[in-house]
């Protein structure tokens, strides 16, 4: 279940890759499957400070262990610098681990 909910400037709105699948390129370059990943793209109307052009924050299940939690948020900026066909230096990936029993899916706590 790793999900990603991505904020890109307004300049990214449709310059993404059409030619690449964001979750295909995320999971090539973090070596793991795609079977549960999720991304959210959602267009930032304003952005103050230090200046990113995709800022991800990407939630985990507990269950990953540290080589895997590094691949994937690696792979996520390596992907979404791909996709958008820029410099990796303005992507900016935060990652949150979450607890079981701490997601809902169609009605049930998930555990693991």
């Amino acid at each position: 279940m790793p999900i990603a909910h991505c904020i890109v400037t307004p300049e990214l709105r449709s310059t993404g890759n059409s030619s690449h699948n964001l979750i295909a390129l995320w999971g090539d370059e973090s070596g793991i499957s795609i079977e549960h990943m999720t991304v959210n793209i959602i267009v930032g109307n304003s952005q103050f400070g230090n200046r990113y052009q995709v800022m991800a924050n990407l939630y985990l299940p507990t269950l990953w262990s540290p080589s895997d939690i590094s691949s994937l948020q690696t792979g996520l900026a390596k992907g979404l610098s791909r996709y958008y066909q820029i410099v990796i230096e303005s992507v900016f990936i935060m990652t949150q681990l979450v607890e079981s029993g701490m997601v809902v899916v169609a009605g049930e706590e998930l555990k693991w």
